[in-house]
């Protein structure tokens, strides 16, 4: 069998689910040759000590632990891990994961040359059902896990059919991954996953789920917490609203890089896109929904300016992540950032393509006819200027960059910064 190298990150709280995943990999994978390794981004119930004594268990088992007083995010830690994988072929298991029997030969039947390959999970229905995945409750947190049950669930459901999608847990040559430069760690807190899915898609990788290979998924506790669907775990409850928030700001981000957002049909193009708007409207709150559409903008006032660069658009990500202020000036050099100075003018701003418009002008119906779809309506438009929805569009030149968005490259870890490795 060809060995897989199985990557896992992992932080605080996480312990009975790690646990729990160690025990389905001892159980189920039909090899013990496969690199495993865990990645610690954080401990306070002492994983680390725990996975040193599973290498009697594992013989190939590497532990990699962040030394930092901060977490260095899934989008990065991930990208670290697939680096530091041995094997041609990676795996990628979330923490809060259950594999099922013969997990190993499942995704080696399927996984190919310029391949992701997404298993196919079965969760309980805290998000209701969906056609990419199985709905069954085989218990809310590992110490009333229905392990027995789970496995005789997979052995009476597999199903030999593929599909199209991809969400973790997720199998790949790690060349591909190399290829588009791995996770964006512009996207700390969520949307990296439809980041890279995009920058796949548009490298040609062809994206294909498995219903053989089955996970059970206990859902959203890297991100949102243990507990977090407990209405009466107040600080639980405190987490996934943090999480919510986060997630806002991460899909601004999507949304400046790409024009939109898409989870598995990007755009086969992208325009650079200048907005000056003048400010007539006493909304501010208004100027953050308005301006993810574009590359650079320009306001006519000095308060909406001040409004948009002095923006903490890191605030949810590093109270999640542990990071105070001195944290973030000490540690951000290991993520991609976006300079609000350079995104944001204070006047009227050049570029080939202009949109033009008084921030009272915009209503629900240009927002939605042409602000979501203007990247669409600049491809189909030929140079000139032109009035869309009330607002002023002029295009003198027209260039697909959207070759230019599929390999990204991230800030190298300083030698200081860097994890530890047993």
């Amino acid at each position: 069998m060809q060995p897989i190298s199985f990557c896992i990150n992992t932080a605080r709280n996480e312990l009975e689910y790690i646990k729990l995943l160690f025990k389905s990999l001892k159980d189920n994978l039909k090899s013990d040759e496969h690199e495993i390794i865990v990645f610690i981004d954080s401990d306070n119930e002492g994983t680390f000590e725990w996975l040193l004594e599973q290498k009697l268990q594992f013989k190939n088992l590497r532990v990699l632990k962040n030394i930092l007083p901060v977490c260095y995010g899934y989008a990065r830690n991930i990208n670290e891990m697939f680096k530091f994988a041995s094997h041609d072929i990676v795996s990628y298991l979330q923490s809060d994961m259950v594999i099922s029997k013969d997990y190993d030969e499942y995704i080696l039947k399927h996984v190919k040359p310029n391949m992701v390959l997404s298993s196919t999970r079965i969760e309980p229905p805290l998000h209701g059902p969906g056609p990419e995945k199985h709905t069954m409750n085989f218990g809310l947190a590992p110490s009333e896990f229905k392990y027995e049950e789970f496995l005789q669930y997979c052995k009476e459901n597999r199903q030999e059919n593929l599909t199209e999608y991809f969400f973790a847990p997720f199998t790949m040559y790690k060349d591909v991954w190399n290829s588009i430069g791995g996770h964006d760690t512009l996207f700390r807190r969520s949307r990296e996953d439809s980041d890279v899915l995009n920058r796949l898609i548009l490298s040609g990788v062809e994206i294909v789920q498995t219903w053989e290979a089955l996970v059970y998924h206990f859902t959203c506790t890297s991100s949102r917490g243990k507990g977090w669907f407990d209405k009466t775990n107040k600080e639980a409850q405190l987490r996934a609203r943090m999480q919510e928030q986060a997630d806002e700001v991460e899909m601004t981000r999507m949304f400046r890089k790409w024009g939109g957002f898409s989870h598995g049909k990007p755009f086969e193009y992208h325009y650079n896109i200048v907005a000056n708007i003048e400010f007539d409207s006493a909304n501010l709150m208004l100027l953050p929904v308005v301006e993810s559409f574009f590359d650079k903008v320009g306001v006519t006032n000095r308060d909406a300016y001040d409004y948009l660069v002095n923006a903490d658009e890191h605030k949810y990500a590093n109270e999640l992540l542990n990071f105070s202020q001195e944290d973030w000036a000490n540690y951000s050099c290991l993520y991609n950032t976006q300079n609000l100075q350079d995104r944001f003018m204070l006047g009227e701003v050049q570029g080939d393509i202009i949109l033009a418009f008084k921030l009272s002008q915009i209503n629900q119906e240009n927002y939605n006819e042409v602000l979501q779809n203007l990247q669409h309506i600049i491809h189909n438009a030929e140079e000139g200027d032109w009035e869309v929805g009330g607002l002023v569009l002029s295009i003198k030149n027209k260039t697909n960059n959207i070759k230019d968005k599929i390999k990204i490259t991230n800030p190298e870890i300083k030698p200081e910064h860097l994890y530890e490795v047993y």
